[in-house]
């Protein structure tokens, strides 16, 4: 976490680890990321910068109160920000203790904006009256770059924002901010800060005498004793932090219960001290100081205020229409937040292939030793019953197969289905899918949701994607499987869907199968093939015609480490693919956080599903070798002559030819 923004902690003075401190830490910025960094853990290093103290960060009672991440803020040394609590460190626990305190608190956080320098501390001095009545040294703290981490919405005070937002954190006791950064997709928009430095500046103590009845004359003047030490330590350190010259440290007054700016005559200034000014007196809306302030609007008021008074002047202008001028960079715009929900979609599936059969059955089994042993129970029970279903047919869902998210993953990538030829719904047919890819991205797309439209492009045709029999014996993944209408890759479940489903059915097979799999690369146009013959004698003795497909882009999802021949790693996959029946790749694609790294998010490259001309089979229920090659051949040049005919169409050069292996 140090590392990411990068986080820095600088000591100017020594602090005497003999006494007691409070640490005024500022700004509080969304979520006092310096704070918690540099005194909530050692990667700073706090212990060596100021050896022999141990220090407390205040934070909301309403976090201690949540079971479990009570206890993970507490390791932290966190404590909650009652009276009580905050002083029990100065009162029960000797010396060398440091209170930490972001004063602004809640409602600085709803001010924290990149490139502001203002701190709600004019009228805070509560934790001023803590030090007196403890003799704990107060010690300023600034942190440059607090405000830098995120964007937050335009929420000047006098606007509806501001005001809903203050209500809400006089009633929860904790500000909502609507803040954004950047996304964890390498995109812009998200909840994932920016990297922006932050420098953390703590000053030098002011020494405190213990009184524990201080008079508001007492206070008041270790209150501006402490502005003018805070203010000082800005003015030291800016330079040193590209802050410019010119900028100068605000302390803002907190105004409660300030109200939508309807009518004007309810219009409230804006007030903004400069660090010399004092706040002399406060009543009711009423304001006198001694020195000089100024009155700032924002543009946002003005553009309310002049569609009032349209309103009143009756221009027609109202409200409304306003609001809708006002700046909305907080929203992200429509591509990005689509490109988001792809990335989401396809990361979903591939976990979900990877992982969620594994996790579900480990579930079930923990299931059986805990109070919920009955549903998992009752589970096993229905998947002993419903055993046999993947072979039969399986349980295809129209609804799963045209949820949206499935067009969300076709978008990602692109994925497109183009029909060649015609396809009669009185004929079975099967599919030969080529190449494998890495996990068939095409093929699952295209033949397995209705994302490409496959219902629309082959009417009265059903496909039926078949797959590694051993999915289907792993709780929950079978029946997300089934849903989309994918099958095992095994005879009875074909044999079932070409001969006992009447018509109309296309099995879909990824003839290269696992094997295929370990020679797939980026610009790869190779296929498993010269010896695979059994889809066709499937195919003579069913009667169903022939039809091959083929998917440019499939092997560019990924990038794969490819073993030569004969090494021994090139022999464990050959023989972990045997034992497991299917082939453990070494692939990458790019990270999900950062676009140049590794990960397991494939790459963004266009997959396009050629379906070819459909090869007449006649049904012979004993084929001879002779007939069965005569097929494979005829099947081997309708693939070839489809991969020349489309070639040059995606990308690929007129001397680039698909190697038969």
């Amino acid at each position: 976490m140090r590392d990411y923004f990068p986080v820095k902690l600088v000591k100017t003075a020594d602090l005497d680890p003999r006494h007691n401190y409070i640490l005024g830490f500022h700004p509080h910025g969304v979520l006092v990321a310096g704070a918690f960094t540099n005194f909530c853990t050692y990667a700073t290093g706090f212990r060596q910068l100021f050896p022999g103290l141990k220090s407390y960060l205040l934070m909301l009672p309403l976090w201690f109160r949540a079971p479990f991440f009570r206890d993970y803020i507490m390791c932290a040394g966190l404590i909650p920000s009652d009276k009580v609590s905050a002083s029990y460190p100065l009162r029960k626990r000797g010396v060398g203790n440091a209170v930490v305190i972001a004063v602004g608190g809640a409602p600085e956080a709803l001010d924290a904006h990149p490139g502001t320098y203002n701190v709600l501390l004019a009228n805070k001095k509560g934790f001023i009256k803590m030090a007196m009545e403890h003799g704990a040294h107060l010690v300023p703290v600034f942190s440059f770059g607090e405000n830098e981490v995120f964007d937050q919405m335009e929420n000047s005070r006098g606007t509806w924002l501001r005001w809903i937002q203050e209500r809400l954190q006089g009633i929860m006791g904790i500000s909502l901010p609507l803040f954004h950064a950047r996304g964890i997709f390498q995109y812009s928009f998200g909840l994932m800060p920016y990297r922006k430095p932050i420098n953390t500046i703590v000053g030098r103590p002011i020494r405190v005498e213990k009184n524990e009845t201080p008079t508001a004359e007492e206070l008041d003047a270790l209150h501006q004793l402490y502005m003018d030490e805070l203010s000082n330590l800005f003015e030291e350190h800016k330079g040193n932090y590209g802050v410019d010259k010119d900028t100068h440290l605000n302390f803002r007054v907190r105004r409660s219960g300030d109200a939508p700016p309807l009518p004007a005559s309810h219009l409230q200034a804006y007030v903004w001290l400069n660090r010399e000014d004092v706040l002399t007196k406060q009543k009711h809306q009423s304001f006198s100081f001694r020195g000089t302030f100024t009155i700032q609007e924002d543009s946002a008021m003005k553009t309310i205020l002049a569609a009032y008074s349209g309103v009143l002047k009756g221009t027609g202008s109202s409200i409304l229409s306003a609001l809708q001028d006002l700046p909305l960079a907080f929203w992200p715009c429509r591509s990005k937040m689509e490109k988001h929900l792809q990335v989401i979609s396809v990361l979903q599936w591939v976990i979900s292939f990877l992982a969620m059969g594994v996790a579900c059955t480990v579930l079930l089994i923990y299931m059986f030793c805990t109070d919920c042993w009955l549903i998992a129970a009752i589970y096993t029970a229905w998947l002993i019953i419903d055993w046999n279903t993947p072979k039969q047919g399986g349980r295809r869902s129209s609804w799963v197969r045209n949820w949206t998210v499935w067009t969300y993953f076709r978008d990602y990538f692109p994925v497109r289905l183009i029909k060649t030829h015609n396809l009669l719904p009185s004929r079975n047919y099967i599919f030969g899918y080529h190449p494998h890819g890495i996990f068939c991205f095409g093929a699952f797309c295209n033949f397995g949701t209705e994302a490409t439209g496959f219902s629309k492009k082959f009417p009265g045709i059903k496909p039926s994607l078949a797959t590694l029999a051993g999915n289907f014996r792993l709780p929950v993944l079978r029946d997300y499987l089934m849903s989309g209408g994918i099958c095992p890759v095994n005879r009875n479940s074909i044999d079932y869907l070409l001969s006992r489903n009447g018509t109309g059915n296309a099995v879909v097979i990824v003839v290269g199968g696992a094997a295929e799999s370990l020679h797939c690369a980026p610009g790869m146009n190779s296929v498993t093939l010269k010896n695979r013959k059994g889809f066709v004698r499937l195919a003579l003795q069913k009667g169903s015609d022939l039809v091959p497909v083929y998917s440019f882009g499939e092997n560019d999802a990924y990038k794969q480490v490819i073993f030569e021949e004969g090494t021994w790693w090139r022999a464990l996959q050959r023989k972990l693919q045997k034992l497991l029946g299917f082939a453990p790749c070494l692939f990458h694609g790019c990270g999900l956080f950062f676009g140049n790294s590794w990960g397991i998010v494939p790459y963004c490259k266009p997959i396009t599903t050629i379906v070819g001309e459909p090869i007449t089979v006649p049904k012979i229920e004993d084929p001879t070798e002779d007939m069965v090659d005569l097929y494979h051949a005829m099947y081997v040049k309708s693939l070839q002559c489809l991969f020349d005919k489309y070639k040059t169409r995606f990308g690929l050069k007129e001397s680039d030819v698909l190697y038969i292996q």
